[in-house]
């Protein structure tokens, strides 16, 4: 089938704005009577605020108000892990405490400077292991971990438990959690090859590009929020439901993000916003607050970090036989994840074990914010389980990447501890082309040579991410000047998801690129709700609403020609900006007119 857009290079409506400048992210509006807030943030890791003096402060000119948690939760603080708009109880050094509304940055400076905060200091730990032994210090106010519909709760092993498994030994531990299928200790007796050992991960920061910044007024009851986020539609329910704003009265202005991988999708992990809300509903007048690089690099979020325990069992032929695995996962001071699971599943699906097990427990640290960062779970594993297939080919005399070929996941095969079917699954072409390209058989002789403290190595990577959602809405308008306007509530994150996805509607109109308006920035425009822009979903869901909604615009189309000039809907086709009979081209309506006629019938 040839398609006129799909598959095709085009030039995204923004790419121009973004070449020259003239784009805008959060930081760069501005508003009559703008005032501009700063943080004071926890230097502490873990405390709890007794006393906030901002009397001196407060009398400075230029200082327009202070915003407190006890402004934000009148009625205290949510008893969560999630981050929240501002807290008396930190848990991370540099926790936002308050914030302070001045005539410039400079002033607010100043007068958080001669602000006086009593703090308690509370115990405080930065390895999970720490607070896992018995006695040891626990990361919030309550407990080391948190359970859904339980609240903060306790986990400890004994003290020879912890240095059995920082000895390399296969915890002992009862886990909270443990999930498996197959017959595990059959597969190990089948493997002729079985490692094990520890390892750990890194749980490194985000950072992206533009900071967490925002801007935020009241006008008419009405707040209106410009703000950087992977989605748009998606972000905006959620960040209502903080602020304490009903969603009619919020309007979510984000015409463009510099960046995200994971922890700018959804409003849980951005409730800073909530500062600049807040505040300006305080003070009745328009604040920008922004954040500097140091503020996002603690609250900016950070993967998930894994001090694990892992056994892999191959048979003679090269088939992964079992997989066991033990993980802790540090949950840092705030937010979590269940990257132990993913990290499970990718080794299942991956590479085909037929018996796996994941026992694991999260623990909090008074270290960074923690959450999904670029396929969570999947990418710290994936390091880990490729030099033990090297491991395991070299043991068994077969090549690295004919042992991966073995273990590939295909259609139609399962995996997952849900044991989920494949649906999309290219793994084996994967391999194969890029074997061809790198040349990997000619390139086998460079393995292992030396150049003075060089050494030249040869590896494979492999990896997934489920995809898989409901994309929501999908709404597309012809308007009476003939032009096809896309509405689409997809965020504009830098990956031109937003406008990628628009493009199937024209593909089903058959309309020219240059005829097509995408309607989207901002919430108030009559925006489609949409499924959040994480995960790697956008177009495999979001395609599929636009192409829906368009099939339904060129029904009724049809529908009106058919009744307008005779025949029946099936006897008429699109081309050229025209709905016309497929016999006679010659009949029909431009789309112009066809629009028009819908208007007059309502």
């Amino acid at each position: 089938m040839a398609y006129m857009h799909i598959g095709k290079d085009f030039v995204p409506p923004d790419v121009p704005g973004k070449v020259t400048g003239r784009i805008k992210y959060a930081e760069d509006y501005t508003r009559e009577g703008m005032v501009y807030a700063r943080l004071l943030t926890s230097p502490i890791p873990h405390g709890r605020v007794l006393d906030i003096d901002a009397s001196e402060a407060l009398a400075m000119d230029g200082v327009y108000g202070i915003l407190t948690a006890d402004d934000v939760y009148p009625d205290g603080e949510p008893q969560s892990t999630g981050l929240k708009i501002l807290t008396n109880e930190p848990t991370l050094v540099g926790e936002p405490i308050l914030a302070v509304a001045a005539v410039d940055e400079k002033t607010a400076e100043t007068a958080i400077a001669s602000i006086a905060v009593t703090f308690e200091r509370l115990p405080h730990v930065i390895d999970p292991l720490e607070s896992l032994e018995e006695g040891g210090p626990d990361a919030y106010n309550g407990g080391n971990t948190f359970v859904f519909r339980q609240g903060f709760v306790q986990e400890k092993w004994t003290a020879d438990q912890v240095a059995s498994f920082r000895a390399g030994n296969e915890p002992s531990a009862e886990p909270p959690t443990e999930l498996a299928y197959g017959d595990l200790d059959a597969s190990f007796a089948e493997a002729a090859f079985v490692y094990e050992n520890t390892f750990t991960t890194a749980g490194y920061p985000h950072m992206s590009m533009e900071p967490r910044s925002a801007m935020a007024y009241w006008e008419d009851g009405k707040l209106y929020l410009h703000g950087g986020s992977q989605s748009l539609t998606a972000f905006a329910d959620g960040i209502a439901g903080i602020i304490g704003v009903a969603k009619e009265d919020l309007v979510f202005v984000n015409v463009a993000t510099g960046g995200g991988f994971g922890q700018r999708a959804r409003a849980g992990s951005v409730p800073v916003y909530g500062v600049p809300a807040k505040l300006s509903q305080k003070i009745n007048r328009p604040v920008m607050m922004r954040v500097t690089r140091e503020e996002e690099f603690t609250i900016g979020g950070a993967r998930q970090g894994f001090q694990g325990w892992i056994k892999l069992g191959f048979k003679q032929d090269g088939t992964m036989s079992a997989a066991d695995l033990w993980i802790v996962s540090d949950n840092g001071g705030k937010g979590g994840g269940g990257d132990a699971f993913s990290a499970t599943n990718a080794v299942s699906i991956v590479y085909q074990a037929e018996a796996v097990r994941l026992r694991g427990v999260s623990i909090g640290s008074n270290t960074a914010h923690r959450g999904a960062q670029r396929g969570p779970g999947e990418n710290q594993i994936a390091a880990i389980v490729s030099p033990i297939l090297d491991k395991a080919a070299d043991e068994l005399g077969i090549d690295r990447l004919e042992i991966r070929k073995i273990n590939t996941p295909q259609n139609g095969d399962v995996g997952g501890i849900q044991r989920q079917p494949f649906t999309s699954a290219y793994m084996p072409e994967a391999l194969e082309q890029t074997a061809q390209l790198f040349d990997w058989d000619g390139r086998q002789s460079r393995r292992r040579q030396r150049n003075g403290s060089k050494v030249t190595g040869l590896g494979i990577g492999q990896g997934y991410h489920n995809a898989g959602r409901s994309g929501m809405d999908g709404i597309v308008m012809m308007g009476a000047d003939g032009r096809l306007k896309i509405h689409n509530g997809v965020g504009n994150l830098g990956t031109y998801s937003y406008a990628s996805t628009s493009r199937a509607a024209a593909e089903v109109l058959k309309m020219p690129w240059e005829s097509c308006d995408i309607v989207t920035g901002r919430t108030d425009l009559h925006l489609p709700i949409t499924s959040p822009q994480d995960g790697s979903n956008s177009i495999f869901t979001n395609t599929r609403t636009f192409w829906g909604a368009a099939q339904d615009m060129l029904a009724k189309m049809k529908e009106i020609a058919a009744n307008e000039l005779g025949g029946s809907p099936d006897d008429y086709d699109v081309s050229n900006e025209r709905i016309h009979q497929i016999a006679d081209e010659s009949v029909g309506y431009s789309f112009a007119e066809v629009a028009q006629r819908a208007m007059e019938l309502g």
